[in-house]
């Protein structure tokens, strides 16, 4: 089903509509592929989208040119970035609040 509705030309068509329509990208890379590197990268990401809250601006991951490893480095480089590892990509902006994601109620969960 997923093919039937989704292509690789759509769905690029649609992360470069998303990218153009934002007002920055930002990408957060870490030192290492390792505990210490993702514990970095988390913390600067959390003050990040903290702030940009505070600004009331808008943010929203983007993260598919990284999510393949292979790419990593080579994304890197574009980036200046090298020897260091791209963990987050993210969009920034702003623009309408979107629809909450569905959520079920905590009862629902816990145990």
């Amino acid at each position: 089903m997923f093919g039937a509705f989704f292509t690789e030309k759509g769905e690029n068509d649609r992360y470069a509509r998303h990218v153009r329509s934002s007002a920055g990208i930002a990408v957060f890379v870490g030192p290492a592929a390792d505990t210490a590197g993702w514990i970095a990268v988390a913390r600067s990401y959390e003050r990040f989208a903290l702030k940009a809250a505070a600004l009331w601006m808008r943010t929203a991951h983007l993260n598919q040119p990284i999510e393949v490893s292979a790419l990593r480095p080579s994304f890197a480089s574009f980036l200046g970035a090298h020897g260091g590892r791209p963990d987050r990509v993210l969009r920034i902006g702003r623009g309408p609040t979107q629809p909450p994601s569905l959520r079920r109620p905590p009862r629902a969960v816990l145990i």
